[in-house]
């Protein structure tokens, strides 16, 4: 199937899905195609599908059935919300694809700059295995420092874009804030392999439920809020995401004891991510310990 009628088929079935009908018009004026062509996809889904809507004709659109079941799209909330974050984000009100936008509002994040001339210089490092010296304002000193990184991969936390290099310096394979890289220095062919990268290429599993204070009651809700499954519900993450996944779900050090009101998930199995993440860290020191790098 080619991908712009496959575009064209979910379209149709996002709108009954979540709209619960649709015209030949709205694929016409979404897609700009020829009443003909629109007549054609409709066709083309009902054969698909023909359990999930029926034409009626005093209104001359197509209606969802009852027992509507997706087969192009997701039938998940999650879905729906994900467009709309998007359509809210990009100020494309004209090309939500599921049907009338609500009304809605994102709040924004504060902007985060990134040069465009750094972040093409990284990129190519990324892709062509490119090391490159930096200067870099870390916030664990006071003044930027120059050094030398081997990029191998971006990183997004929520709120910032990172790139994963290892640090020459240091010998350790770290989060770099794209924002933060002040100026470029010369770049070198690398040919280290990234495969030392073990946070970034292993996983660890987040086990989280609720806070023991919380009521009974309370802690229901939060099962359904988080999708919990007798009590517990499983995220499973890069290792090299860990610090930013307990920053989010405040799960950092002692967060057992805060109020439950405040803290309403903990972290079950926090010995066992910290063992981990502290082995492959430990493995990674072992096999770059010995490697030879600019400085």
């Amino acid at each position: 199937m080619r991908w712009n009628v496959k575009k064209r088929l979910e379209f149709i079935e996002s709108r009954l899905l979540w709209e619960g009908r649709i015209s030949r018009r709205d694929i016409v004026d979404f897609f700009d195609i020829s009443t003909p062509q629109a007549t054609k996809d409709l066709k083309s889904y009902q054969e698909d599908a023909s359990g999930n809507l029926y034409y009626d004709n005093s209104a001359k659109q197509y209606i969802a059935t009852d027992s509507i079941e997706p087969i192009f799209v997701s039938k998940k909330s999650t879905s729906y919300l994900s467009q709309l974050l998007i359509a809210l984000l990009e100020k494309t009100k004209d090309v939500f694809s599921c049907g009338t936008m609500p009304p809605a509002y994102s709040l924004p994040n504060p902007g985060r700059i990134v040069d465009e001339h750094t972040f093409k210089t990284i990129l190519q490092c990324v892709h062509n295995g490119t090391s490159i010296e930096i200067e870099y304002q870390s916030m664990n000193n006071s003044k930027p420092s120059r050094r030398w990184i081997s990029p191998h991969a971006l990183g997004f936390d929520g709120h910032r874009w990172h790139v994963r290099s290892l640090c020459h310096k240091s010998k350790q394979y770290r989060d770099f804030n794209l924002g933060r890289i002040l100026s470029l220095g010369e770049t070198k062919k690398s040919s280290l392999d990234h495969s030392n990268d073990f946070l970034w290429y292993d996983t660890v599993t987040f086990r989280i439920s609720t806070h023991p204070g919380l009521t009974e009651s309370q802690k229901k809700c939060i099962e359904r809020d988080y999708n919990m499954v007798d009590g517990e519900a499983e995220i499973e993450i890069k290792a090299a995401f860990h610090f930013y996944l307990k920053e989010r779900l405040k799960l950092t050090t002692g967060h057992k004891n805060n109020p439950a009101k405040e803290q309403q998930i903990i972290l079950i199995n926090e010995n066992e991510v910290n063992t981990k993440v502290d082995l492959l860290e430990s493995i990674a020191r072992t096999r770059l310990e010995p490697l030879d790098l600019p400085q």
